[in-house]
């Protein structure tokens, strides 16, 4: 049994050792809860075959059955967002939160979101998602979802250099070529709690920079969500771009992220004049203003 945001999820038929390294932190005890959902496979995932999913109701009422292309498509398998899109709003990114900021790092397959993710761990960020960022639609609020990572290429090299507990992570091979490490969130850093709820992201978009420098700079562009027409829950969302060499550059890029979206928040107003602390009359202490 997983839960997910709330949602029990009952599995029949799933390879519990590969549901454990996916999903580890949502797993649960046994339920009786009448709202729960089944996703039922026709064969274990991770066979030669792709096989199906069908999700149920918990009283055997069909939802709806699509074929498993891998635990990293979206909308995935598990939970079943398919069966459940007037629900959530997801779109692919590793997320990480701190006090009262929640960041989301987007990029393509190659970019740096797992190691920039991983230093900001180092700043005391808590991984929230691995994947996806998951929004749920009714409240805006950002929802755990605490998948591994996914990381190719020199952004893979960089992570097994940092020297990974055995049994949390693994290398896979890509529907499309090419090997990918799959990590599991907890050996980087500290991880939320699964039914926390967040507070709506700042979203930051990992590009290569033409030089050296590793800037972050306000930017505007459309993030692509899943269902189709949910990208408006987004639409106030602070954007930014992080230019950045290559994985050299993720410790410098998790510093800027913390200084804007924490550090900025302890400056003083300067809208109105500074004033300094006086001692007033009759009075042993300072009383600060």
């Amino acid at each position: 049994m997983l839960n997910f945001f709330g949602l029990q999820i009952a599995l029949v038929q799933a390879d519990r050792d590969e549901i454990s390294f996916h999903f580890g932190p949502h797993l649960t005890g046994i339920s009786r809860d009448p709202d729960q959902l089944r996703v039922e496979f026709s064969r274990a995932p991770g066979k030669d075959a792709p096989g199906d999913f069908l999700v149920r109701r918990s009283d055997g009422t069909p939802l709806l059955r699509r074929t498993f292309r891998g635990w990293g498509n979206v909308p995935s398998a598990v939970p079943p967002f398919a069966a459940l899109q007037d629900r959530f709003c997801l779109a692919q990114a590793v997320v990480l939160a701190k006090g009262g900021a929640t960041v989301a790092l987007l990029g393509g397959p190659y970019s740096e979101q797992a190691n920039v993710g991983a230093a900001l761990a180092q700043r005391s960020w808590e991984f929230v998602s691995g994947r996806l960022l998951v929004l749920d639609r009714r409240t805006g609020h950002v929802l755990p979802y605490l998948a591994p990572l996914e990381a190719r290429g020199p952004a893979a090299a960089w992570l097994r250099g940092a020297g990974l507990p055995d049994g949390t992570w693994r290398s896979v091979t890509s529907p499309v070529g090419g090997e990918v490490l799959l990590v599991r969130p907890e050996s980087l850093g500290p991880v939320v709690p699964v039914r926390a709820r967040l507070a709506p992201p700042a979203l930051v978009r990992l590009c290569r920079s033409v030089d050296e420098e590793v800037r972050l700079a306000p930017w505007e562009f459309t993030t692509r969500t899943w269902p189709a027409g949910s990208s408006g829950l987004l639409a106030d969302a602070p954007t930014h771009c992080l230019h950045l060499p290559g994985v050299s550059g993720a410790e410098e890029a998790a510093g800027l992220i913390d200084h804007a979206l924490t550090k900025e928040k302890d400056d003083p107003c300067l809208d109105v004049p500074a004033m300094p602390s006086a001692h007033r009359a009759g009075l042993t202490a300072s009383l600060p203003i």
